[in-house]
């Protein structure tokens, strides 16, 4: 998935998650943790991956569910501390809808009917006890741009993109005065 649809896929979650408790509320600050969130599996793995050759592969890593629970647990004990799970709450929501939604729905699908040949398309979810997929164009940001095109998943994120805005937007927008408020403050503040 491309990082507008991580994006859009877990704001939607995220409305559905402040929406089930009146005391959560969408602000600045979670919305930013939760912006952060959704890329951030592709934050670590990929650089670490195709720049660096550290990692095997741009899904293996922060994208495996095993990182993810750990980075969770750790998160939340911090947050707790210094009372504000709100945050840790809206990374985690982020991150783990990367990962999940980073599972192609053909071997979903194929799983689903039966076809166990298509976990290995899903094995970066349980990375390192698995390799990596074999991915084609894992390789570079240059080779990953290059490749999209417009087909109906691509327009299928760039629709979910619109109906999150569209949702943010049916919210009032949260956090945009709080951030407008302070870019102008920055702005001010560089003038003088």
């Amino acid at each position: 998935m491309w990082p507008w649809g991580h994006l859009a896929v877990a704001y939607l979650v995220y409305v559905v998650y402040t929406r089930r408790d009146p005391t959560r509320r969408q602000t600045a600050a979670p919305l930013t943790a939760l912006a952060v969130g959704s890329q951030f599996p592709d934050l670590i793995d990929k650089p670490l991956a195709w720049t660096f050759g550290i990692l095997p592969s741009g899904r293996s890593l922060a994208h495996s569910l095993f990182t993810l629970f750990i980075l969770a647990v750790v998160l939340h004990q911090l947050a707790v501390r210094y009372r504000r799970t709100d945050l840790s709450e809206a990374f985690t929501i982020g991150a783990f809808a990367h990962t999940l939604t980073d599972m192609s729905p053909t071997a979903v699908a194929g799983l689903l009917g039966g076809d166990l040949t298509q976990f290995r398309w899903l094995r970066f979810l349980v990375w390192p006890l698995q390799p990596p997929p074999p991915y084609a164009n894992d390789t570079s940001f240059v080779e990953q741009f290059a490749s999209i095109s417009v087909e109906p998943y691509v327009l299928f994120q760039f629709g979910l993109f619109g109906l999150a805005v569209a949702v943010w937007i049916a919210h009032g927008a949260p956090g945009l005065r709080s951030v407008t408020r302070r870019s102008k403050a920055v702005v001010a503040a560089f003038s003088d």
